[in-house]
């Protein structure tokens, strides 16, 4: 449902590398498109038609090497996370949270995620310069099978962004190469292109404003893309039936997509707005100046960062009936992101102080990890050292 870039020092640093100074432009382009993993309805509706056929994955990189003890099945609650001591990405059945169960092992990739609770989406880069070739797999956890959705032979700024609708039968991305930077969505209808944004110029990162978004709906019937980097549009949400425009604007970034329906959540410079087809756009929470937003899978909250006076994040939590921000932990913790309706997973950072302050990369982490239990107001440790998604997603997914 959702994907967005995660900034960090290293992606600044490769920006401000690859620029060269401000007179210098990095640019994005689209890929070459290709896949085959899954199927899609066209755009007019009726039976799902297959994805394109892809092209030579030679310039991809080699796929990663994936395994299941016990395959994840439909009805599981699910998440992709790193653990303590373990190699690679593992997929946990958390179903029972007093006895999670790791299920299946991935190894090597990037940018993971759920295309449903028996596939697995990633990336490989055939290195980690910029313009690196590229492409995105599908690992089938139930069959062991694992297939090329698409290729690509330039990587450029923002261009692993992607995102699976809620039936697993749409992609919509952003490309780069040295032309500008583009949004698109991958059905069996073919490559739509939804919006050329232009080209990037050469400048730093803050991964407290810049972002990088793509997501669809959790009813599926709208795509969004939010970007900070290139043109004049930040925000474009387009009709899934027919690729039209629903609503575009010139400011805003840091979206997210409620976990039930159509609402689209982003941060302006008046604080928190929201954006749904009937209402048009609204504000949520004056003054909210919102961090890295992740929807709950039951469509009730949104939990998200924010800075303390010491510019250290903090993690809150947005509740989407009464729009009141509730607190978790008042020490440093960064990446909020929920294992599922009531659980927050995030890490720790080491506090910035008058006598320590934090440089131009922002706080250091602090190598802890936690899960705050929103139901019982507690935080304990974890020992899933890093998040990349977790399963359902949204109101109807299983």
């Amino acid at each position: 449902m959702r994907a967005r870039a995660l900034f960090s020092l290293v992606a600044a640093t490769l920006v401000l590398s690859a620029c060269g100074g401000s007179s210098t432009t990095v640019s994005l382009h689209t890929p070459t498109v290709s896949g085959s993993a899954g199927a899609s309805p066209s755009g007019s509706g009726g039976s799902p038609a297959p994805l394109p056929t892809p092209s030579p994955a030679s310039s991809a990189g080699h796929p990663a090497t994936a395994h299941c003890t016990a395959a994840p099945s439909a009805g599981e609650q699910l998440a992709l996370v790193s653990l303590r001591g373990v190699p690679g990405v593992v997929v946990r059945d958390i179903t029972d949270i007093g006895h999670p169960a790791t299920r299946c092992t991935i190894t090597g990739g990037s940018q993971f995620e759920f295309v449903s609770a028996t596939k697995i989406s990633y990336i490989v880069l055939a290195s980690g310069d910029l313009g690196a070739a590229g492409g995105l797999y599908v690992f089938d956890a139930a069959t062991g099978a694992t297939a090329l959705v698409r290729s690509w032979a330039y990587t450029g700024f923002a261009g692993t962004v992607y995102a699976w609708s809620p039936d697993g039968t749409r992609l919509s991305y952003l490309n780069s190469d040295t032309t500008g930077l583009t949004w698109h969505v991958l059905s069996g209808a073919g490559d739509r292109l939804l919006a050329n944004l232009g080209t990037v110029p050469g400048r730093g990162v803050s991964a407290d404003s810049d972002d990088a978004f793509t997501g669809f709906s959790a009813d599926g019937q709208y795509v969004a893309m939010e970007q900070t980097f290139a043109g004049t549009t930040r925000i474009q949400i387009n009709h899934v039936s027919d690729n039209t425009i629903a609503y575009s604007r010139n400011d805003g970034t840091m979206a997210a997509w409620a976990g039930t329906g159509a609402k689209l959540y982003f941060r302006a410079a008046s604080g928190v707005m929201s954006w749904d087809p009937s209402g048009g756009v609204v504000s949520a929470v004056s003054g909210l100046v919102w961090i890295h937003p992740h929807a709950s899978p039951d469509g009730s909250r949104i939990a998200f960062s924010v800075l303390n006076a010491q510019q250290n994040h903090v993690g809150q939590v947005l509740d989407l009936t009464t729009n009141a921000v509730g607190s978790m932990s008042p020490s440093p913790r960064v990446g909020a992101a929920f294992l599922n309706a009531s659980l927050v997973w995030y890490a720790g950072e080491t506090p910035c102080t008058t006598a320590s302050p934090c440089g131009l990369g922002g706080p250091p982490l602090s190598g802890q990890t936690y899960i705050y239990d929103l139901s019982a107001g507690v935080e304990t440790g974890s020992i899933d050292t890093a998040y990349y998604d977790a399963w359902p997603h949204a109101v109807g997914e299983s």
